[in-house]
């Protein structure tokens, strides 16, 4: 079982630096069907419930619906749950992760707002490089590769899109998600 758990933890791995490397090169093919980015977020937030619960923490999606995207849906559910395990991960003693999916002119803007510990302001601008952890004991004790911010870094890019990190007035972590609307299918 320790030996079928390594190697799982393994093949996450090649396959996340498989997706950077791909990203990186610009051949990170996307899946661009229309969905609803509502009810991704819902759907990605009811998959992690149980983490939720047992860590004593709230994942609350604020959307109105529809909100209708062209876009890669198993892509942007991947960095949807890399944010939210996030939290779960280093923040859970704030007991609640607030996510807000709002139209814009252009597109889409989609906020994760936790009321944990933060990070400091200096690695605001390291936090989605490789193998960058702000407390490596902690990720490595929740087994973090340290890739999480960067994949989701490479999916919004490749949706044309971006994401960006910043410290809210008060406690905790806010990521920003902008996906601008899509001409493709």
């Amino acid at each position: 079982a320790m030996v079928m758990k390594q190697l799982q933890h393994l093949n996450r791995l090649i396959d996340d630096l498989h997706l950077i490397s791909l990203a990186d090169a610009d051949r990170l093919v996307l899946d661009r069907r229309e969905h609803n980015l509502a009810d991704l977020l819902r759907e990605r937030a009811a998959w992690l419930k149980p983490q939720s619960e047992a860590a004593g923490m709230i994942i609350a999606v604020y959307a109105e619906t529809p909100c209708p995207y062209v876009g890669d849906a198993f892509r942007l559910g991947q960095t949807f749950t890399v944010l939210m395990e996030n939290a779960l991960r280093y923040a859970s003693e704030g007991q609640r992760l607030d996510i807000t999916l709002t139209p814009t002119e252009n597109g889409y803007q989609i906020t994760f707002r936790d009321v944990g510990p933060g990070v400091t302001p200096d690695f605001l601008t390291d936090m989605f490089e490789r193998f960058t952890r702000a407390d490596s004991s902690r990720a490595r004790h929740s087994g973090g590769s340290g890739l999480g911010l960067s994949i989701a870094r490479a999916i919004c890019k490749a949706h044309g899109g971006a994401i960006t990190a910043e410290l809210p007035e008060g406690k905790g972590l806010l990521f920003r998600i902008q996906l601008p609307v899509s001409p493709h299918k």
